[in-house]
């Protein structure tokens, strides 16, 4: 039999049940604390049971815990059910391969701080200026204006979804501060944090420490500019060390690349090939690089490229290279730097996989660029990365 809310002594009341979240409170209303405040939830005379308090609760807890005023929802869609719909949406894409998965993965980052920070019952109509004010400082404190400026903007595909989708009625009003860094900002901090470049000399320390798996990798950063989500989905196919050349399409563009191997590249490749570990994973088969336990360094859902990113850390901490916005993303613009110095603009771009800007009509009347181009821009930077010593 439940116990009575109604004490045998006094006729005070208590909890149904001693994990019952609400307690009564003196003024005679059921009541939840939350950071120091007082929420109430009915009258304990008009609900003993607590049956009505504890709905009501629960539907505004995620307003409540977000430190949000609880509105009601007036049948108005939530914010966690417009964030499933983008994500499910967003998924589909993934599986019909428009966008990568690593796509995906930050926009569920987005989704679960705008649920942690609004709240994802809360309605999305109720969302205000102010509301978006606290987003951004929340972003703000994470992160510099680049990411910031690129989080806003996810955070507003949401909405903007939500609304062409027919879930919201009226668009969103994000309020006249809720807007990505000036342009000055981001030159500023760029300043600040000065060139994201590796010297020749720190390069050579950075391969030298590199373990058998991740030294390819660095190489092919370094001589094709491939990002860690192209080194952890290559292919092995894609791969003609006889010829010394990989033909590979840049995974966050899909643009088409053929990149001349170094020599050191070939047999860095060729020593990790030689130890690959066979996947667990019937479907991991094709690809170039295992993990020694036997995964993906693609990882898997919100772990997208993280371990080629994760393991190249670790080798920056041994050669002593760690610093502030350097990681394996770092020999990319190395290359792209590096690279330009040659002269050969349209070269390096078909290298790096860039899309093409939409009045480059040069791209689109260019139908090819040239093997030994390639070749000339990768030499280049050879010779950069290792210097000829000259003979006296």
């Amino acid at each position: 039999m439940p116990k009575s809310t109604i004490s045998g002594s006094g006729g005070k009341p208590r909890k149904p049940r001693a994990d019952f979240p609400l307690f009564p409170h003196g003024s005679g209303r059921w009541c939840k604390k939350v950071r120091g405040k007082f929420f109430y939830f009915g009258k304990v005379a008009d609900d003993p049971k607590g049956e009505a308090a504890l709905e009501l609760w629960l539907s505004q807890r995620d307003e409540i815990l977000a430190g949000r005023k609880p509105r009601p929802a007036d049948g108005k869609v939530s914010l966690r059910h417009i964030c499933n719909i983008f994500l499910t949406y967003k998924e589909k894409l993934v599986e019909a391969g428009e966008i990568k998965q690593t796509t995906w993965d930050d926009y569920y980052r987005t989704a679960a701080r705008l649920i942690r920070v609004l709240g994802g019952s809360t309605a999305a109509v109720h969302l205000d200026a102010e509301d978006f004010g606290r987003l951004r400082e929340d972003i703000a404190a994470d992160w510099g204006p680049v990411r910031l400026g690129n989080e806003i903007q996810r955070v507003r595909s949401f909405f903007r979804y939500g609304y062409e989708s027919g879930l919201l009625a009226v668009p969103v009003r994000f309020g006249p501060g809720f807007k990505k860094p000036t342009a000055k900002t981001l030159r500023l901090a760029r300043a600040a944090r000065g060139p994201l470049m590796f010297s020749p000399a720190e390069l050579r320390s950075i391969l030298e420490a590199a373990p058998v798996a991740i030294r390819p990798m660095a190489y092919l950063g370094l001589n094709g500019g491939l990002g860690a989500s192209d080194c952890a989905l290559l292919p092995v196919e894609a791969i003609d060390l006889a010829g010394g050349w990989l033909d590979y399409p840049r995974v966050k563009t899909g643009v088409p690349r053929r990149v001349c191997l170094w020599g050191e590249t070939a047999a860095a490749l060729n020593e990790w090939l030689a130890v690959r570990p066979e996947p667990k994973n019937p479907d991991h088969a094709r690809l170039a690089f295992i993990t020694p336990r036997g995964l993906s360094y693609a990882g898997a859902g919100k772990q997208t490229h993280w371990r080629v990113s994760g393991e190249f850390a670790k080798v920056l901490k041994t050669a002593g290279l760690q610093r502030p916005g350097r990681g394996f993303y770092t020999l990319r613009r190395v290359f792209q730097t590096v690279g330009e110095a040659c002269g050969d603009f349209s070269a390096v771009a078909a290298i790096m996989g860039h899309v093409p800007r939409q009045n480059d009509m040069g791209s689109i009347y260019r139908q090819a660029v040239g093997d030994d181009r390639l070749r000339a821009v990768v030499d280049y930077v050879h010779d950069w990365l290792f210097p000829k010593i000259k003979a006296e």
